[in-house]
């Protein structure tokens, strides 16, 4: 009867930890990019509006990033950084995810470089600093949202949030 109930007790646990350990692996983070310094934000929890469909990127002439913005299933989220002067909108296709972001930081993030399921590419920003490539951990995962830090002047770290584009939050519009 001890034995059965170990044994039981073991089953139990090893379901527990793969179940968790399966859910672990959907998600992945890359970053944080830049010297980090400022005011954190993130749009986590906005991401539960349903997947990305465009995002606004303004920046400096010939310098860094200032701000960014994203709409999640066609509702504009918050801006963080400082949004003054022109900004560049990049609407996304019906179903086009963004599935890597590279770019050059330093003090700033100094350009960011979208690339989507669409094989189009997206330039912004100045390439100056050190190089970095974000991309998700288990293929076919997507970007869910993005979190960093920024200043008065503009955009001081990035991090991506990658999960899987199947989840009822990023579903694909149609």
């Amino acid at each position: 009867m001890l034995l059965l109930q170990i044994l039981i007790v073991t089953f139990v646990l090893l379901a527990n930890s793969v179940s968790e350990t399966a859910a672990q692996a959907r998600f992945s983070y890359s970053g944080e990019y830049g010297s980090a310094v400022g005011t954190s934000f993130s749009y986590s929890g906005e991401h539960f509006w349903g997947p990305i469909t465009a995002f606004r990127v303004w920046e400096h002439p010939s310098n860094f990033i200032k701000a960014l913005q994203f709409q999640f299933a066609g509702r504009w989220s918050r801006t963080y950084g400082n949004q003054q002067g022109k900004h560049h909108e990049v609407t996304l296709f019906p179903g086009e995810e963004i599935t890597q972001i590279s770019g050059k930081q330093a003090t700033y993030v100094f350009q960011l470089i979208f690339f989507t399921s669409s094989k189009r590419i997206f330039f912004f920003g100045q390439p100056a600093g050190e190089s970095f490539n974000a991309v998700p951990l288990e293929e076919g995962n997507v970007l869910a949202f993005i979190s960093g830090h920024y200043n008065g002047a503009g955009i001081t770290g990035i991090g991506m949030h990658w999960d899987h584009p199947n989840l009822p939050a990023l579903k694909s519009r149609t």
